[in-house]
């Protein structure tokens, strides 16, 4: 089973979710854990 990291945590997940950040004119693509990602979704809501 392949692992990958979270950007964000930095720890290591079998589980992984890809999200796009968009800085000014620029795409930066990152992987996030479930917890991060969920994190992410939340702060998203406003």
């Amino acid at each position: 089973m392949k692992e990958y990291t979270c950007h964000h945590c930095e720890h290591q997940v079998t589980s992984i979710h890809p999200v796009t950040f968009y800085e000014q004119e620029r795409e930066r693509n990152e992987l996030l854990c479930d917890d991060c990602y969920s994190e992410w979704l939340e702060s998203m809501k406003g």
